[in-house]
């Protein structure tokens, strides 16, 4: 590894204790000599690496998937999401650019579970069951959502579930909304077939994970990993 490598190594992984440009500047500023300046130059550079590493990584899957026919594309539009009779994993993405400020939400559904004969079984929940979903996010394509039909919203204001379920449908139950219009998502489908590499869980942490080694965050709708 070069000096300049490792340099930008040590000055990255600074930063990762932290996530904040300032505290980690004031913290190296002192620690070696270099100005303030060139150490945040340093800093963004290695951020905007990673986030390039990411996308590069992530288009590389979405075209794995697309060789089997086992991926679907959703451009969405101001109406009922048409979603494939599929489980597996959904990312959901603003304004049709797949950047990774733009994306917004990872999630799977269907699960291997165990039956009460002792075997294990394919639960394929598909992804339409989305639709109903109201925490930490929902598709609000309701005659009851009013002016928010038609939009995406998460960052629920309930204190839980219970409260959640009782505000849904009002104009300011959550934080942010995103109009159908702006929104493209990608569906990987991923069958009861055990033999495949993946299943919905490990393909929704996978794609995780990735994000918060590049950004140090989830996607602003994900509350946990």
């Amino acid at each position: 590894m070069s000096y300049t490598e490792t340099m930008l190594e040590y000055v990255y992984d600074q930063y990762c204790l932290f996530y904040n440009m300032e505290d980690t500047l004031d913290f190296i500023e002192d620690e070696i000599d270099f100005t303030r300046e060139k150490i945040k130059d340093m800093i963004q550079h290695t951020i905007d690496y990673n986030k390039e590493q990411f996308i590069k990584d992530y288009n590389s899957l979405v075209e794995g998937f697309k060789s089997k026919f086992n991926f679907t594309e959703i451009d969405c539009k101001k109406e009922r999401i048409k979603w494939p009779k599929k489980s597996g994993v959904y990312v959901i993405w603003e304004n049709n650019d797949s950047s990774l400020d733009n994306l917004k939400y990872v999630g799977m559904t269907g699960k291997f579970k165990r039956d009460s004969k002792g075997g294990v079984v394919f639960n394929s929940g598909t992804f339409d069951k989305r639709d109903y979903r109201y925490t930490p996010y929902r598709f609000c394509e309701s005659i009851k959502d009013g002016d928010n039909r038609f939009e995406f919203r998460y960052g629920p204001k309930g204190k839980n579930e219970v409260e959640q379920s009782k505000i849904k449908y009002q104009y300011n139950a959550y934080e942010k909304k995103i109009c159908y219009s702006k929104l493209k998502i990608h569906c990987f489908h991923v069958s009861d077939n055990q033999r495949e590499y993946y299943t919905p869980e490990l393909l929704e942490k996978e794609i995780l994970t990735k994000y918060l080694k590049s950004s140090g965050n989830l996607p602003p709708a994900n509350n946990e990993l």
